[in-house]
């Protein structure tokens, strides 16, 4: 006697499945072109297995998948206007361990010292294409170009196990580390070491989400960080400390009172926060340790006189502390654009890494139609 068929598993029609994920059927079927379901066609119209279902429903916690609000990460934290990294503090890190060290801790956990684990053939072929650039180029984008490069010349595929030691060598070092790389590139002796650790990553910033949306689409490593780079060229984020060099050049020049009323009432640049409730800590730890000279000596002056314009909450962010340094060293605007998107492609690197091993496709901004 043959055995009895097994049977079929249950199904749902796209009306019920769409109810039970709390979706449109169009969004049930770019799950299906996404593969997060599977659709079985039958004259009936599409059937979809009721489990699946259910596993999907059970991922989405009650709401549609793909709609991120917030994202769990334990990479850093702004508690209390205290920037730390995996639960360390980044104003003490700043003074005790190196750039390279600090990414290895976002990235792993452990703090090793040393540069980066080098791939000569890597870097020379980014050195070729650099090379082919006009002399003039502004370091940022010579920099998205070095990341391009490698992207090139590396295999196409996301790795949560991948060392991005060579690849971060192969763009950011020259050798003898990637703080003493910034003095060649800029021209001048920086000390940027600080500045690169506490610049490392801050949480959840435009340019990180774009790294982690990268990485949600499995994005390898050389495009995720060209997202970022992308979504950090302007000037309300790298290219702030521009805006803040200009700025404060023109208050060594004509003093902070005629600077300040040409301004109309609008808060100066490098001043104010958007994350941090007071005092960025970053930037105060950078202007206690700016270099005796005439940018130090205006700065109490100038902040006087914002803070009596503006109120307390117009503290010096970061931008300015990026920008005072590198104009009492004599180095040109860009500069603080440029350590700024050296020392943040650690942060990119460690979101990318945890986001490789978080559900993929996980990010989707819901539109409303119409005006």
């Amino acid at each position: 006697m043959a055995p009895p068929a097994p049977s079929p598993a249950p199904t749902l029609s796209s009306a019920e499945a769409a109810h039970r994920l709390g979706v449109r059927r169009a969004t049930l079927y770019a799950y299906v072109s996404r593969g997060l379901l599977h659709a079985h066609r039958t004259p009936g119209g599409s059937l979809f297995e009721a489990a699946e279902v259910e596993a999907l429903a059970a991922r989405g916690r009650g709401r549609p998948l793909g709609a991120v609000e917030t994202v769990r990460s334990e990479l850093t934290s702004l508690d209390d206007d205290r920037l730390r990294y995996r639960g360390q503090d980044a104003v003490a890190l700043s003074r005790t361990h190196s750039f390279e060290a600090v990414a290895r801790l976002l990235w792993t956990g452990t703090a090793h010292p040393g540069p980066f684990a080098p791939d000569p053939a890597l870097a020379a072929g980014v050195d070729a294409v650099l090379r082919a650039l006009p002399t003039g180029t502004r370091p940022a984008a010579r920099l998205r170009v070095a990341v391009a490069a490698a992207g090139a010349l590396l295999p196409s595929r996301p790795d949560p196990d991948l060392d991005p030691e060579p690849l971060l060598s192969a763009v950011l070092d020259r050798g003898g580390g990637v703080a003493a790389t910034l003095d060649e590139v800029l021209g001048a002796p920086g000390g940027w070491g600080p500045a690169l650790v506490l610049l490392a990553d801050h949480g959840l910033a435009v340019s990180t989400v774009a790294a982690r949306v990268a990485a949600s689409a499995r994005a390898p490593l050389p495009a995720v960080l060209s997202a970022a780079l992308g979504a950090a060229d302007g000037p309300l984020h790298a290219g702030a400390p521009v805006g803040a060099h200009r700025f404060l050049d023109r208050v060594l020049q004509d003093g902070p009172a005629a600077v300040l009323a040409g301004l109309d009432g609008r808060v100066p640049p490098g001043f104010g926060t958007v994350v941090h409730t007071s005092a960025d800590p970053r930037a105060d730890a950078l202007l206690d340790a700016l270099p005796p000279g005439e940018v130090a000596r205006a700065l109490p002056v100038l902040l006087v006189h914002v803070l009596r314009t503006h109120g307390a909450g117009a503290y010096p962010n970061v931008d300015l502390a990026l920008a005072a340094h590198a104009l009492s060293r004599g180095l040109p605007p860009h500069a603080g654009e440029l350590v700024f998107a050296v020392a943040r492609t650690a942060g990119w690197v460690a979101h990318a890494l945890e986001e490789y091993r978080a559900p993929a496709l996980r990010f989707r901004v819901r539109g409303l139609h119409g005006p």
